[in-house]
């Protein structure tokens, strides 16, 4: 398990606040917040790779030395996948992986090679030279080869910011099969929450320095306490219903008759299903999710779950 107690930082002002948080072995964690909320800096924290001001980090029960005083900065047990995907170029995609893992005995370490070939879909292009595969396929090799030496927890710094919707998907199913065959804890980091719920048990918000409660996928969605940590998760509805602000989802509602008075405006075909885009008698736009056309639509009730 990895422990942060009492973590804080400070650059110019402060940054984290005095964070506590756990991830156990085996456990897909979300860390969400807006650019700039500091996200990459308490992953670097948790990865042995920056010091915090105050705070203290253990690994599986074991205290962790502060960062300037390691040899080699970065906590054993521990792999961590940035932005910038630190591949040699001119080394195909094996080579890229078994790079990582050349103290390994060689029979041991090919069966390692070829079972993340298979793991994460690379299998085709293993021998293709890195900088000739694409943006997607060199994310999966830059995680292929930082688990390769089979670290308990791997950590991964937005890595979906420069994926498509299909190749989001299919890193997210990468994941969960490496969760699952080798137990892996992940830890990621994302300023879009959209991008982690299907993926993660657990999601923490990270806001003005403050880290959120370990929260499930689906109680961040639909029970939340704040409409702008809510809106990091998808659309929110919002009617003036007297002095009242009412929020709510563009799935949680029902057609009626009697209800809130809505006029169509316009729908957009998603795949699977339409966004519906209605106005109320006060002039504010909603929108709602259904699978077809709401061109008859009178009114709506509010149904939260």
């Amino acid at each position: 398990m990895i422990e942060l107690k009492g973590i804080q930082l400070t650059f110019q002002k402060p940054v984290l606040k005095s964070l506590n948080l756990e991830v156990k072995r085996g456990e897909i964690l979300g860390l969400v917040g807006k650019s700039g909320a500091g996200k990459s800096s308490l992953l670097k924290i948790c990865a042995g790779l920056q010091d915090p001001d105050d705070g203290q980090i253990a690994i599986d029960g074991k205290m962790q030395t502060r960062v300037r005083h390691l040899l080699v900065p970065g906590f054993k047990g521990l792999a961590i996948v940035n932005q910038d995907f630190k591949l040699d170029p001119y080394h195909t995609v094996e080579e890229n992986i078994r790079e990582a893992i050349l103290h390994w005995p060689y029979e041991k370490r090919d069966k390692r090679v070829q079972k993340l070939l298979r793991l994460f879909g690379l299998k085709e292009i293993g021998l293709t030279k890195a900088h000739l595969i694409s943006g997607g396929e060199q994310q999966r090799v830059a995680i292929a080869r930082a688990i390769a030496d089979q670290p308990t927890y791997l950590l991964l710094d937005e890595p979906f910011g420069h994926l498509d919707a299909h190749l989001r998907q299919k890193l997210s199913s990468h994941l969960m099969d490496l969760r699952d065959e080798e137990n892996t804890g992940i830890i990621l980091v994302s300023h879009e929450g959209q991008d982690v719920l299907g993926l993660c048990d657990h999601i923490c918000i990270l806001q003005n320095g403050k880290l959120s409660k370990k929260l499930k996928p689906e109680a961040v969605y639909y029970h939340y306490k704040a409409p702008e940590r809510a809106r990091l998760f998808g659309p929110l509805n919002t009617l003036k219903m007297g002095a009242e602000l009412l929020h709510f989802r563009p799935d949680e509602y029902k057609l009626s008759n009697t209800g809130i008075a809505v006029q169509f405006e316009k729908a957009m075909f998603v795949g699977g299903l339409y966004h519906n885009y209605v106005r109320s008698n006060n002039n504010e736009r909603l929108l709602l999710y259904a699978f077809e056309k709401l061109t008859e639509i009178k009114a709506i009730e509010i149904c939260k779950k």
